[in-house]
């Protein structure tokens, strides 16, 4: 923050590998910050105000801002992550204005910080991981986070993997659908959903062991699996996505393909080998944006 009381915040979006569903349970997840930033500058003023292309940027920025205890501010937004599209575009925004607002808390703090200023926003009992991954991804890693200790550590990502993206065009507001149900029902042991919940937390640590011995092969199995228990276990795909994920899976040199992020719409994932990208797009019908990863806001 300068003298005159103004300041800068950026942070990335992300793209959480695998471990989908675990992390308000406190179970391993592997997410990755991706090279698309929001961007949020702003100055003290006599009430909240924002410029923000984000839906309810207002509300968020002064969630956040009044979680961290900071005076209202005027504050403007500039963001290349898309809206509605799994790749928490929110945890980006909260963690670029805690990220200008507080540069001296550190990353967890700032982390927890944020994940109580979206659950008060939203009214969604979002867990801990898209605010650790805009605050704390590290280019060319993976975060291998554990939410119940918040112990983490980095995991080489490959440079030859590109992350896909890939848009299904159906939108849905996390508030309106069963989102917080499968939550209430994971964690009350309902059978179908703790399945799903115990054979991920499996493929996380099977993707780890890919990753650290380059196994690119056994990736794209584990995505495949990932999404076929997030579709029957825990229901949270769609007729659309569903054919959207055989699509990319079926393109040559995509190692595998799931949903992402909550459910219930959003995106699909998928990694593709680098250089056997081109193509993809046509193949699914469906805006792809590939990405790379990035340093978080509090890691440089």
């Amino acid at each position: 923050m300068k003298p005159d009381g103004t300041w800068t915040g950026r942070a990335p979006g992300r793209v959480n590998l695998i471990g989908e569903h675990v992390d308000y349970l406190g179970g391993k997840v592997l997410p990755c910050a991706i090279d698309r930033f929001t961007t949020s500058t702003g100055a003290p003023a006599a009430e909240w105000e924002v410029i923000s292309p984000v839906p309810d940027g207002l509300r968020f920025v002064r969630a956040v801002g009044e979680r961290l205890d900071a005076p209202p501010q005027r504050v403007r937004i500039e963001s290349s992550v898309p809206p509605s599209a799994g790749v928490s575009s929110s945890a980006a925004l909260l963690v670029s204005v805690a990220a200008g607002l507080r540069p001296e808390l550190s990353g967890v703090a700032a982390a927890l910080a944020c994940q109580a200023a979206e659950q008060a926003a939203r009214g969604v009992l979002v867990g801990v991981m898209d605010q650790f991954a805009a605050a704390l991804g590290r280019a060319g890693h993976a975060l291998l986070l554990d939410c119940g200790t918040l112990e983490y550590r980095y995991v080489p990502f490959p440079p030859t993997v590109l992350i896909a993206v890939i848009e299904s065009g159906v939108q849905r507001d996390l508030a309106d659908t069963p989102y917080n149900s499968r939550r209430r029902e994971a964690e009350s042991g309902l059978p179908k959903r703790i399945r799903h919940v115990e054979s991920e937390l499996r493929r996380v640590d099977a993707f780890v062991a890919a990753l650290e011995r380059g196994d690119l092969p056994a990736l794209g199995r584990l995505l495949e699996e990932s999404h076929a228990s997030l579709r029957d276990d825990f229901e949270v795909s769609t007729p659309e996505i569903d054919a959207l994920v055989e699509r990319a899976s079926a393109h040559r040199g995509c190692l595998g393909a799931r949903i992402m992020g909550a459910g219930f719409g959003g995106s699909v994932l998928a990694l593709v080998e680098a250089g056997r990208e081109g193509g993809l797009e046509s193949a699914v019908g469906r805006p792809v944006l590939f990405c790379q990863t990035a340093d978080g806001a509090y890691v440089s």
